[in-house]
């Protein structure tokens, strides 16, 4: 239905006196929306860290750095104190680097450089001074140095020279009960002579001052050649041959038979001389009957009195003595005044069952292998 035209303008005056006041509770409203989510957009965390202190999380407004110092209840900054932002996950790091004084120490004087934190190397920079390769500082130089500490830069020279050392010769001694007769008795196996050395040394100076001198080369020019001697050894064996444990003189394992005061003899040959069994004559191998004593037995050997150690050896040779009993066992000795110093002892021969003595075969095998080596014939 339509309306008059009365009607219609009565209604037109009552909107007009209306609008006035809905438009200012609108435009209220708006102002304060705006408000609001103008300040929520501008709230945010920031963590205060000041390196003389601890750190504090608020939730402000402000990016201001000393309105955030207030806020945080952190002194105000120094003269030289920085300030350093960074991002972390739920708003920002504020760093506070409070300043210090280092004392620098070089080339003779020590001066004093202003930092937050700077690295040996940074701080030389600062001061204009320049360190090489071989200069040492304290602290290293990619490290900070910290508040409290000094730093210093010492000067490296080297002084490098040679000079030829004479190396005397050694004395080795070889201990053997063989002499336990004549107990001042040596024999000398090899003579020994003196060698000569060309020796780099480098001295090292720091500021000028001599700290240290260290061997960094060496060169042999003539070797040195021990003196071996052979000497008395109290039950030190004549054999490098090894066998079970030995306890007061008897082996403590593996002994199926002793034959007591018993006639031993002493023998030497040449360098290369075989026994009747085959084997390479050495220390440490003995003629026997072999109907008593079969080739290849272990055996353990010793005066009556303990005094004279031959130890263990290796049944190898046979001689007529041995068949005819004038001698029980006949012991080897690589040179003829051995043979000859040892010529009748009584002794006391342990025999070592098989099975014990197949347990120090591949030892006794490398032990007669090095003999073999060491043997110039």
């Amino acid at each position: 239905m339509a309306l008059s035209v009365k009607t219609q303008e009565h209604i037109r005056r009552r909107l007009e006196l209306a609008l006035p006041k809905w438009g200012a509770l609108a435009g209220a409203a708006a102002a304060l929306a705006l408000s609001i989510a103008f300040t929520s957009q501008s709230l945010h965390f920031v963590v205060v860290s000041d390196t003389h202190g601890g750190s504090v999380r608020i939730f402000t407004a402000s990016d201001d750095v000393e309105d955030l110092l207030e806020q945080s209840d952190t002194p105000p900054l120094g003269e030289h104190d920085e300030i350093v932002w960074s991002q972390i996950a739920d708003g920002e790091l504020m760093q506070v680097l409070r300043a210090y004084t280092v004392p620098v120490t070089a080339d003779g004087q020590t001066r004093e450089v202003i930092t937050t934190g700077a690295t040996a190397a940074e701080l030389l920079g600062q001061l204009g001074i320049t360190f090489g390769e071989n200069d040492r500082l304290t602290p290293a130089a990619d490290q900070t140095v910290t508040e409290g500490e000094s730093l210093t830069l010492q000067r490296v020279n080297y002084v490098e020279y040679t000079e030829d050392v004479v190396i005397p010769a050694e004395r080795q001694e070889i201990p053997t009960s063989l002499y336990y007769r004549d107990q001042d008795e040596t024999m000398t196996l090899q003579e020994g002579s003196d060698g000569l050395d060309t020796v780099t040394m480098r001295e090292t100076y720091l500021d000028g001052a001599w700290s240290s001198t260290e061997e960094i080369d060496r060169v042999t020019q003539v070797g040195m050649i021990p003196e071996i001697i052979k000497v008395y050894g109290e039950k030190a064996p004549v054999s490098q041959f090894v066998g079970p444990e030995v306890v007061d003189g008897v082996p403590t394992e593996g002994v199926t038979a002793t034959y007591t005061n018993q006639r031993s003899t002493g023998y030497s040959a040449s360098g290369t001389a075989k026994g009747a069994s085959g084997r390479r004559l050495t220390y440490g191998t003995v003629a026997v009957n072999p109907s008593v004593i079969p080739y290849g037995t272990l055996l353990y050997i010793t005066s009556d009195d303990g005094q004279f150690v031959y130890g263990y050896a290796y049944a190898a040779d046979t001689g007529t003595a041995l068949m005819t009993g004038h001698a029980f066992v006949d012991l080897y000795y690589e040179t003829y005044e051995e043979s000859v110093e040892s010529a009748v002892i009584p002794v006391t021969v342990y025999v070592i069952d098989d099975a014990v003595a197949a347990q120090y075969q591949d030892q006794n095998d490398a032990i007669l292998e090095t003999l073999l080596s060491e043997d110039p014939s």
